[in-house]
């Protein structure tokens, strides 16, 4: 991490690092934007120079299904209505974020839409949420 809290450092040019961009960060005057998914691995002085701190949550059942049929919903036959069974399923999948919404389309896109099923997709939806490696209780977006 370019910003690694300094009092889990093991060696000294880890502090000098952090260090050294705190100090680029103070005397510069343009704008800068940091991302992570890790929060809790920056230094804490770090985030104190931060003005804004935005965190994206997993998406709420309403969410999810939204997500769904923008970017899922559209690969399966239009014949093929989803069912009240599988919608229930998209809207009760915890921990789903739009990425997971982007790789299952992205494994689906060399596939032939004739082979594609809402239940496919939906399961596929669930095996990317298994690779989270903490389930995060909280739903929505928070600031």
């Amino acid at each position: 991490s370019f910003l690694y809290p300094r009092t889990s450092a093991h060696h000294s040019w880890e502090k000098s690092f952090t260090n050294e961009i705190l100090a680029q960060l103070d005397n510069f005057k343009g704008i800068v934007i940091f991302a992570t998914n890790d929060i809790d691995g920056l230094d804490h002085a770090a985030l104190r120079r931060f003005r804004f701190k935005i965190e994206f949550r997993p998406l709420t059942p309403e969410g999810n299904l939204h997500f769904y049929k923008a970017l899922l919903e559209p690969l399966v036959s239009k014949r093929i209505q989803l069912s009240a069974e599988e919608i229930g399923q998209i809207k009760n999948s915890r921990n789903l974020t739009p990425g997971d919404f982007a790789v299952v389309k992205e494994q689906f896109s060399l596939v032939d839409h004739a082979a594609i099923t809402h239940q496919k997709l939906i399961d596929a939806l669930l095996k990317e949420v298994c690779f989270k490696k903490a389930e995060r209780t909280v739903i929505g977006f928070g600031h």
